[in-house]
């Protein structure tokens, strides 16, 4: 049904697609079709597999990058994927929240704090605690308890491990930020990747729920998560397996938003049975990176 799709595939791409059941981490660096890869894999799912849309979860980093991959998964298909899960995991993990709202504190229609949103609760519990803004900035403040929630760093972890100055000013905020947010009824942009983290690892009856949701999960840009998007990936693909993710080891700017090299790494250790592809012409069965796992 699809062999005019799998006629462009170079022999890598097309080992990637029609990978079977279980985990696949495929090795893809620029120009090397990943885009190509994950669509018409996604198309094979429901056109061959007949894996109902609605049951695939597809997560990438641009909601640029999402509509695109929408739009030519329509045009494989013939006709637009409706009910698919495809979106940034920020936008995933707000229709998430949005679902499981009660559980988390707050209602279905919660509001999303901006950045000078967020920045005004912040000087308000510096303020509270007497912390001064000339000494500490506000926006320094800010991004040190935003590195602290991609790295899934607990308040009560911040603040035993709080040593210097700086790190004590941000303790008493951090610690606070979450019951601030909660009494309004917001969250903010991190918030989004870990609440969910924070629900699915709180209950088991929701941990089952969201696993049985999907029976597929497709993760694009792979290098770029950071430990709040790897620990959200892996609680949803823990029971199925069905997990494909796509990674450029060579090109990644690893220090993006926390994004950690270890993700690719850990994905074969907590995988142990995965598929590994590298998209290029003369790819090799071990791919270098996997051989740097073995003595890390």
């Amino acid at each position: 049904m699809l062999e005019h799709l799998y006629a462009q595939l170079n022999p890598a791409q097309r080992e990637a697609v029609v990978f079977g059941a279980g985990p696949l981490l495929v090795l893809a660096g620029a120009g090397s079709g990943k885009t190509r890869v994950l669509t018409t894999r996604i198309t094979r799912l429901i056109a061959e597999e007949k894996v109902a849309p609605e049951r695939i979860l597809a997560v990438t980093f641009t909601n640029k990058a999402a509509g695109e991959m929408r739009e030519r998964i329509a045009r494989q298909l013939g006709e637009e994927p409706r009910g698919m899960w495809m979106g940034t995991f920020h936008a995933i993990g707000a229709r998430i929240v949005r679902r499981a709202a009660h559980h988390l504190h707050r209602t279905p229609s919660f509001t999303i704090y901006d950045e000078d949103e967020q920045l005004s609760v912040i000087k308000r519990l510096m303020e509270r605690h007497r912390i001064p803004p000339k000494q500490f900035a506000p926006r320094a403040i800010r991004a040190a308890i935003s590195d602290a929630k991609n790295a899934l760093v607990t308040t009560d972890e911040y603040a035993r491990l709080a040593r210097d100055p700086f790190a004590q000013a941000v303790a008493p905020v951090y610690g606070d930020l979450e019951t601030a947010l909660r009494t309004v009824n917001a969250v903010d942009f991190d918030d989004l990747l870990v609440l969910p983290v924070r629900l699915l690892e709180g209950s088991e009856r929701e941990l089952a729920k969201w696993q049985k949701r999907f029976d597929h999960i497709l993760v694009d840009e792979y290098q770029d998560t950071n430990r709040a998007h790897y620990r959200l990936v892996n609680l949803l693909a823990r029971e199925h397996r069905n997990v494909c993710v796509v990674g450029d080891d060579d090109q990644s700017i690893y220090g993006w938003r926390g994004a950690d090299i270890r993700n690719i790494l850990d994905f074969t250790k907590d995988f142990p049975s995965a598929g590994v592809v590298r998209l290029e012409e003369n790819y090799r069965s071990v791919p270098p990176i996997l051989e740097l796992a073995n003595v890390v």
